[in-house]
């Protein structure tokens, strides 16, 4: 037997990476993956918005136990506690089937639910960097 007979061991190169990225990790579901977006989201606001944004607080819920208007069927904003509650299965229901286009939406509710918080325009949170 020679060096790199393995099946995995191929032409010589040794050991094939697994494809993983962070997309696709193992272990985390649909739940953990919007709340690391969700996470992600708030924390750049809050770094980019200190003084407007510094003590946002945030949840998440499955759906809405009441009857919300249709703008913000997503996502509900409470200026007397700083807090913005995002309903999970609406957000991921209004984006297309990829991982992409899920994350998008997620930041965009997380985005307009803060700016609502605060009496901003939405766009006025996005950086061009980000």
């Amino acid at each position: 037997m020679s060096i790199g007979s393995d099946k995995r061991d191929r032409h010589g190169r040794g050991m094939r990476r697994p494809i993983a990225s962070k997309l696709f990790r193992h272990g985390l579901s649909r739940a953990n993956l919007f709340e690391e977006a969700v996470s992600d989201t708030v924390s750049y606001l809050i770094a980019k918005f200190p003084d407007e944004l510094g003590t946002l607080n945030w949840r998440i819920e499955e759906v809405p136990m009441e009857e919300r208007p249709e703008s913000t069927n997503r996502w509900h904003a409470k200026p007397s506690t700083m807090t913005i509650v995002l309903y999970r299965i609406p957000i991921e229901r209004s984006a297309n089937t990829s991982p992409s286009d899920r994350r998008i939406q997620i930041e965009r509710a997380v985005i307009f639910a803060a700016a609502s918080l605060i009496d901003k325009d939405p766009w006025e949170l996005l950086d061009q960097s980000w």
